[in-house]
Order: C-alpha cells, then structure tokens, then sequence
C-alpha cells in the first residue's frame, strides 16, 4: 500500500482545518466515498455563557496552499480522462441551499486562510461578461485576487476555453493554531465571520425564489470587519416564462403579508396605493389565503369603519 506524497499533504492539510475549524464552529468531515466537492459540513458555533450553540450552517472545501492552486485557483467543472464534461460540479458549487467556503491551508505556518464564494452567484444568473457567448465548462476561483484595493467584480471569460475566472478577494480572515486556542479571538474570527454566511444566505433564498438580486463584497480586508460598499446585481429574463411566473407568483405573497401588515397598522392611503397590482401578480398556484388576504386589505381600506 502506497499513497502518493502531493495527496498526502493534502491529506494533512484537512486535519490541520478541521483542527482549527472545531474552534469557531462544529465541524463534520464528508467521508472520501460521499465527497462531491466539500471537505466537511460546519455549524457556527454561537456562545451563551459556558455554552456553544449551532447557528449559522456553511460547508467549506479545503485545498493545501501552494503554486497550483495560486496559478489555476479552486476549479470546478472541466472533463474526465476520457473527455467528458463535468457540468455537475459546477451545478454543485452554484448550490443555494449552504453558504459555501473555500480555504487555504498553509501547513509550515500553521494556518488557515478562509475566503467566500459569493461571486458565484455571477455563474447562478448567467451574468454577461465581456467575450462571453456560451456556458463556461470549468469554472475557476481565483484566491487572493484580485490584489490591492482593485474592486472585485464578475472576473473574465475565456471564449476558447470555456473558461470563466471568478475572483474570491483576500481572505475573510486567516486563523493560525494560537488564535483557534484563544477564546477571545475565536469570538472576533465568529463575529467577522458571520455576516459573510449571512450575505451568501441571502443571496441564496433571493436566488430560490427567482428575484435575481444578489450582493457581493467589493473589497474584503482580512480579520476586518464587512465594508457597507457592495457590488450589487440584477438579473431579468429576456423571454416570458417559468422565471417570470415564479416572480408573479412569490410577488403575490410579498403584496398579501404588506397589505396585511398596512391594514393592522391602519394605513388605509398606502393599501390603496396599490390596488391595481394585483391585476399584475399570478394566483393561479397559490392558497386562496393570498388573493383573499389583498382583496381584504382593499376592501378594509376603501370602507368608513374606524377599526382595523
């Protein structure tokens, strides 16, 4: 029995993570038979007191710092030996279920470099980059890019390759062994953390429900707090269809829980305001509860009682 010595790091390389990871959040590894790009399935840990409680869920790969990684980054996609694509990979790393992590682990330092995937949100709405006329088949995030104070943005498009170069930023924080056994840092890498998993989650449930909306940081300062200047983004669909239905469709809800909220506050100028949209939502797929909720609301604010 033999294992190879770049594998072997590694190897190494996702102990030494899980290490440090066990510090700020519980941290399950993905045994090798049910590894689909994800080194290990994390919780937050959240303090109370003497306690540590779950909160924010994210999963995270691991890789071991060194030059390839540097050249072609995290890649995703591409084609097996025998020339076929790979087109579930990159379907998996554009997941919204999870905030999603990539890290770095320098093995001589001792430390572990954790940096967000947000940018892929770009890959997810199709976003049209310059020299961009087809789907990429290889996707590659690209750590420590792009450098200085540049702004991150939906990175490059390689036509020929099917190649599409997406820039993580520096890291979110860097986290040596020292500072994972100190519970005072742990506490600041937590807090430093957790808007990041925030934003990816958002991101994710505007994705899920088809609003085409996502954020991103421009610049990332390692161990710094969340700049408030985000790059921000709107996808629409060029054609009538499911996307649209669906926006109609969870635009019917959103309309129905701000009337209801209007009509308990007793606002009956701004429920009024919108009485004609509805002509514009999609109930064909939704509880009677919805369309009866607006009508309501309607009804409530064009009548002379008093009470809500």
């Amino acid at each position: 029995m033999q294992r190879l010595f770049p594998f072997r790091q590694g190897d190494r390389a996702e102990y030494l993570a899980q290490y440090i990871l066990s510090a700020i959040a519980i941290t399950v590894p993905v045994p090798r038979q049910e590894d689909v790009g994800t080194d290990f399935h994390c919780s937050l840990l959240e303090r109370d007191g003497d306690n540590l409680r779950p909160s924010l869920p994210f999963n995270i790969q691991i890789k071991s710092h060194g030059k390839n990684v540097l050249k072609k980054g995290f890649r995703f996609g591409g084609s097996t030996e025998k020339g076929a694509p790979k087109p579930h990979e990159i379907k998996q790393l554009c997941q919204t279920d999870t905030p999603f992590l990539v890290g770095l682990v320098r093995l001589k330092k001792q430390t572990l470099d954790l940096f967000t995937t947000v940018t892929r949100y770009f890959i997810l709405n199709n976003w049209p980059v310059e020299g961009k006329t087809q789907s990429p088949q290889i996707v590659a995030l690209m750590p420590y890019s792009p450098p200085g104070e540049t702004e991150i943005n939906a990175g490059v498009f390689d036509d020929n390759e099917k190649l599409w170069t997406l820039h993580l930023g520096q890291p979110i924080v860097s986290i040596s062994i020292a500072a994972s056994e100190n519970q005072n840092a742990c506490e600041k890498i937590k807090k430093t953390l957790r808007p990041y998993l925030e934003m990816d989650q958002e991101n994710g449930v505007l994705s899920r429900i088809r609003l085409g909306y996502f954020r991103w940081p421009l610049r990332i300062q390692t161990g710094g707090p969340l700049k408030r200047t985000f790059g921000v983004a709107l996808s629409a669909p060029t054609s009538p269809g499911t996307i649209l239905d669906s926006q109609r469709r969870v635009m019917a809800r959103f309309v129905a829980s701000l009337l209801a909220t209007y009509r308990a506050l007793n606002k009956r100028k701004e429920i009024l305001q919108w009485e004609h949209i509805p002509e514009q939502l999609l109930f064909d797929q939704e509880p009677q509860f919805v369309r009866d909720t607006i009508d309501k609301a309607i009804e409530f604010a064009k009548s002379t009682d008093t009470g809500p």
